[in-house]
């Protein structure tokens, strides 16, 4: 649910604002970002995701074999329920307008409903429903019939239902809606004031208006291009429904005896748009979008502010500047480039490379530009910029790392003195390249299989690469000579070297850590089961005592280099971490992950 976002309505706490990331909910506020919470609870990626209205609560629904409803308590940040009915998919969850219910529904080969009761947390009415059509939406009408039946609707391909449940009895009935010769696919519903009309958004770019009494099609009309990717009925009571497009489009329609009087669009965000609430204190709107970011609309002036930004991708690269823990740069497998902020967590520039480059794969940052390896072989510079712009290309090294049987730039440092880069490939080679001719200076071969970790020696006259061929190795870079061969039991996935310019730490699959003496041929101590899973990359701090380790548990992890104990560890991401970096001043570490997801770790 990549852009999955909701307000915190009546909020009295520090957070404002719920984000879905991953299998994890961020708890944040819209003006600052830095006081976050993580929740977690969902062991697979949450698929369906809702707020109270009286923002005490919030919902959350999971894909996968433990396909759980958790029902979270926003101040407390505990769960309050949890609810384990459902298999392969959450599809859909929604509050009644009153928020005494809640509706839960999956789809696929496990097609049912359910409609739980918030105040004891036990099920009121269970249906069933037809199996091998997606659910992809559900809303509660505001209107109750003869004061006790709650009526809500319901998506499902091309097809629309309207349900009546009675939570004294658990009555539970269902309708299919009369949609005549309409065939839409719905992504989106939301009722009226009085409950007398359901809009439904649509792949096609129109809202379908329903007449809730008659349970037939009103009429239709087009909005957008793109598809509807949120409805959302305003506040104000004057009716208006808005409708965010996923052409980026914010438009607002007014349903007045049964017709569409339109309104042109009055405000567009970069993206596509999937979700649109109000903001907690009612002045403007959030708006979400599939590419991860968070914009405000204010509702007087109508400007557009910035929340918080992301990258869509896999992120596989993060970086600090020598001397500036101001800044941070990441990169992702969506073919991007970011430098961010880490005081107020915004983005200073950003580089965006065609889908022809074949991702990111790594990074490294310096004072005036960032060098970044990428999967069509090539090494890229941009140079820096600030106000979130656009990075400027400044050089390129074609086919740096592009062999006949393997193509990719896959690991980099630069020199302590800044006067070489250190490159690895996706063949086992190792490049080293003069950063003002940008020609190659030493050429070493004698992995058979990808590096995925490089490090240069205090001296810059030695560097150390580590391979998925189970062996890690220290070269001269003189004499383009090995100095020494170190093998393994499993597949190194990082390597770290220490400032006391003997010392290197290496992680591998098969969960060790150890730490190596370069001047000995064996591990001065080895770390068995070191994370539940594997582990999968590894980071040494600027003055020699820690280090921090990221594993595929989604925990990353802190140690000390002598004793190899463990100062601390948590777990943030709900995917496995790929990167780690501390900034130059030791305060902070910094973790990306495959769900897209960045933390900042606060160490001193």
């Amino acid at each position: 649910m990549f852009g999955a976002m909701r307000s915190i309505p009546n909020s009295r706490g520090p957070y404002n604002i719920a984000q879905i990331s991953g299998a994890s909910v961020i708890l944040g506020n819209e003006n600052n970002l830095a006081p976050q919470f993580t929740l977690r609870g969902h062991d697979d990626v949450i698929t369906a995701f809702a707020m109270s209205h009286g923002g005490s609560m919030l919902a959350t629904g999971q894909k996968g074999t433990n396909s759980d409803v958790i029902v979270w308590d926003v101040a407390a940040c505990a769960p309050k329920y949890k609810f384990q009915e459902h298999d392969v998919e959450v599809a859909t969850v929604s509050f009644s307008a009153d928020d005494r219910l809640l509706l839960s529904a999956s789809c696929f080969t496990d097609a049912k409903l359910y409609v739980w009761d918030m105040t004891t947390g036990k099920i009121v009415a269970k249906h069933g429903l037809e199996q091998g059509k997606r659910i992809t939406g559900s809303a509660w009408s505001p209107a109750l019939a003869n004061g006790r039946a709650y009526t809500f609707a319901t998506a499902a391909g091309e097809e629309l239902g309207l349900w009546s449940v009675d939570p004294y009895t658990g009555m539970v009935s269902g309708q299919k809606v009369v949609l005549g010769t309409v065939r839409r696919e719905y992504t989106s519903l939301a009722f009226s004031a009085d409950g007398a009309w359901l809009y439904c958004g649509t792949t096609s770019a129109d809202v379908v208006t329903v007449n809730v009494q008659r349970a037939s099609v009103q009429m239709t009309h087009p909005v957008c291009s793109g598809g509807v990717g949120a409805l959302l009925l305003s506040p104000d009571g004057s009716g208006n429904c808005l409708v965010g497009g996923r052409d980026g489009s914010l438009s607002t329609f007014n349903a007045t005896g049964g017709a569409w009087r339109e309104l042109r669009p009055f405000a567009s965000v970069p993206g596509c748009v999937t979700s649109l609430c109000v903001s907690a204190d009612g002045s403007g709107f959030l708006v979400g979008t599939a590419q991860g970011s968070v914009y405000r609309l204010d509702r007087a002036s109508l400007q557009l502010h910035t929340i918080s930004l992301a990258q869509q991708g896999q992120l596989t690269g993060v970086a600090f500047a020598p001397g500036q823990p101001e800044a941070v740069a990441t990169s992702s497998a969506d073919g991007s480039i970011c430098v961010w902020n880490t005081l107020d967590f915004t983005l200073q520039c950003r580089v965006q490379e065609p889908t022809q480059a074949g991702g990111a794969l790594c990074c490294v940052l310096t004072r005036d530009a960032v060098i970044s390896g990428w999967g069509d072989g090539n090494i890229r510079c941009h140079a820096r910029a600030g106000g979130g712009a656009a990075c400027a290309p400044m050089w390129m090294i074609p086919g740096a790392h592009s062999l006949a049987h393997s193509v990719g730039v896959t690991a980099m440092r630069i020199s302590n003195a800044g006067a070489f880069l250190l490159s690895g490939g996706m063949g086992g080679e190792l490049r080293v390249w003069d950063l003002r001719s940008r020609e190659m200076a030493a050429h070493m071969k004698m992995h058979n299989s990808r590096i995925v970790d490089v490090a240069v020696m205090a001296d810059d006259k030695h560097v150390a690469a580590a391979s998925e061929d189970r062996t890690w190795s220290l070269w001269d870079v003189g004499s383009e000579r090995v100095r020494t061969t170190w093998r393994g039991q499993s597949m190194f996935r990082g390597m770290a070297v220490s400032p006391d310019k003997v010392s290197v730490v290496t992680v591998t699959l098969d969960r060790k850590i150890q730490m190596w003496d370069v001047r000995g041929p064996d591990p001065r101590w080895t770390k068995v089961e070191a994370h539940g899973k594997e582990v999968g990359c590894v980071a040494s701090d600027n003055r020699g005592a820690t280090f921090a380790t990221g594993g595929a548990d989604q925990a990353v992890k802190v140690w000390d280099w002598r004793s190899g104990g463990e100062v601390g560890g948590a777990a943030c991401h709900s995917a496995p971490v790929t990167a780690l970096a501390f900034s130059p001043d030791d305060a902070g570490l910094v973790s990306v992950a495959l769900d897209g997801s960045m933390c900042f770790w606060q160490l001193a």
